[in-house]
């Protein structure tokens, strides 16, 4: 075979190189469902500027898809609004009524993101709209703390990714006035999300 069919016939195979190599892996996005036993929504608001009456949603359902190798993903959960628990039944009941939450037209709050805050490699915030009461308002969720990896219960290997997050928002911007300014505008959120792969 002379020279010339030989650079020929290697400059063929060099060029076949990028068409048989396996592609590099890219990194993907996977699907989380939240785990309902290690999630919960907590609240607290200022009474009279004395002492702070505090609850929590005992309800919660949502989803997140979520990479973490590059810190994009989103998510989308929901807070059934009845199963508020203050350890009160007379004040739960008026939360669930018409003057607050008004469970029975609007039996759910929900939050929906789809932009998640990177610096340095870690999660410090995520960005999305929180509805209540029919109302629509942005909020962003800082992250106190958010990490993925493998945990063990009982010999059993799990994936899992989960964190603190808080947020303030004003209830009467949702519409919720009654008692004000006794019982104070601004309300406090502490979330804690834990998830786990799911299906989509």
């Amino acid at each position: 075979m002379r020279a010339p069919t030989l650079a020929i016939l290697g400059a063929a195979l060099a060029a076949l190189v990028p068409l048989v190599m396996p592609a590099p892996a890219i990194a993907a996005q996977t699907n989380y469902t939240l785990d309902p036993l290690h999630t919960s929504v907590y609240f607290g608001a200022s009474h009279f500027d004395r002492t702070t009456v505090r609850g929590r949603f005992g309800k919660i359902d949502g989803r997140i898809i979520y990479d973490p190798a590059t810190g994009a993903g989103s998510l989308d959960f929901t807070v059934d609004t009845g199963s508020v628990d203050t350890g009160n039944r007379t004040l739960d009941g008026v939360l669930r009524s018409d003057q607050f939450l008004d469970v029975q037209n609007n039996p759910y709050a929900r939050y929906r993101a789809n932009h998640f805050v990177v610096e340095g490699g870690k999660l410090v915030a995520v960005d999305g709209d929180f509805t209540l009461r029919g109302v629509t308002q942005p909020l962003r969720l800082e992250a106190d703390r958010f990490s993925c990896g493998q945990t063990v219960l009982f010999g059993v290997h799990h994936d899992v990714c989960g964190g603190d997050f808080h947020a303030t928002i004003r209830r009467s911007a949702y519409g919720l006035t009654r008692f004000l300014p006794d019982v104070s505008d601004n309300v406090t959120l502490r979330i804690a999300v834990e998830a786990s792969p799911g299906q989509p």
